[in-house]
């Protein structure tokens, strides 16, 4: 995945996390003290135009698009393609429930092309011989829980347990 594309993700994601925050405090302050927020009301009208249900509603689908917006861009990228449903889902919310900069962030990464199109043959080598010692690992692994299935340590459920939390 482009580093850039998934930086603004990202960027937009905490920034929706930190205006869902600032929500939460503001309908906290409405709820505990009233006077204080008439106070501040000028700078803060958040509750003013609607019921306090909806703000909490809008505050827990704003938590939910920055969760799935990270999730989207999970291990670097590498599974942006398989997870694009959640993008898309984490953008809808945001453009509903969401701030205008997260929104535009959003707005501006769809335009971005999601493969990284220039790999240095280092950051290839460097992934292929990361992905040959997991595998090797786990072969490893797989040989020494026959081994200790055959010797009669472990049963054919334990084994098969183990194998499939393995793999």
């Amino acid at each position: 995945m482009n580093k850039t594309k998934r930086n603004l993700i990202l960027s937009a994601a905490i920034i929706n996390l930190i205006n869902m925050i600032a929500n939460l405090v503001v309908a906290i302050i409405y709820l505990v003290a009233p006077e204080l927020y008439v106070n501040l009301g000028a700078y803060l009208l958040i509750v003013s135009y609607y019921s306090i249900y909806f703000v909490f509603v809008e505050i827990v689908a704003g938590i939910i698009a920055s969760i799935l917006l990270i999730y989207s861009v999970r291990k670097k990228g590498k599974y942006f393609r398989q997870s694009q449903k959640y993008y898309i889902a984490g953008l809808i919310i945001v453009i509903f429930a969401g701030g205008w900069i997260p929104w535009l962030l959003l707005f501006i990464s769809m335009f971005i092309p999601d493969i990284i199109i220039i790999n240095s043959a280092s950051e290839i080598r460097q992934e292929e011989r990361a992905e040959d010692r997991e595998k090797e690992e786990k072969r490893k692994k797989v040989e020494e829980l026959r081994r200790l299935k055959e010797e009669g340590v472990i049963t054919e459920e334990e084994f098969n347990k183990k194998l499939m939390d393995l793999l």
